[in-house]
């Protein structure tokens, strides 16, 4: 059974940290494409009501009672398209917290690789120059069994 060493546990450890933050940056993502779609569809309607309320004063007036109550309407979806603005502003933050945090590992990820590449390579470097020390004694002990027939 071959032991890991603690660089190649560290690099999977590192991988599997950024497995995560991944999943969690595709979560908020989503959160945050779905705060911004309604925030888009209030303020839609927003517009929506405020043009219907213009076109039907203009067009054929409108008793007060009905007037007051359609100003209240989108005095209402006003305040909650300022709220919701706000909690997409909040979750474009955690988006970019995100982010930060899967770049961060990202870099550690590339950084153990690194080492490990470079680890692999030195080992690689050593096991041939033991090879090419075996095969030169044995090279010369054939030689000198060569010489001594």
């Amino acid at each position: 059974m071959t032991q890991r060493s603690p660089m190649k546990v560290l690099c999977e450890l590192a991988e599997q940290t950024l497995s995560d933050t991944t999943q969690q940056l595709g979560q908020v993502r989503q959160v945050y494409a779905s705060a911004a779609a309604q925030l888009e569809q209030l303020t839609r309607y927003e517009q929506e009501y405020g043009r219907q309320l213009q076109t039907t004063m203009s067009a054929t007036g409108m008793p007060v009672i009905n007037l007051l109550s359609h100003q209240f309407f989108i005095s209402s979806l006003s305040r909650v398209v300022k709220q919701h603005t706000g909690h997409v502003a909040a979750c474009q933050q955690s988006v970019d917290h995100a982010l930060d945090r899967w770049k961060n590992d990202k870099r550690r990820l590339n950084a153990f690789e690194t080492l490990v590449s470079r680890a692999d390579t030195i080992q690689q470097a050593k096991e041939n120059r033991l090879e090419q020390k075996l095969m030169d004694e044995f090279a010369q002990r054939a030689s000198l069994r060569n010489s001594a027939l």
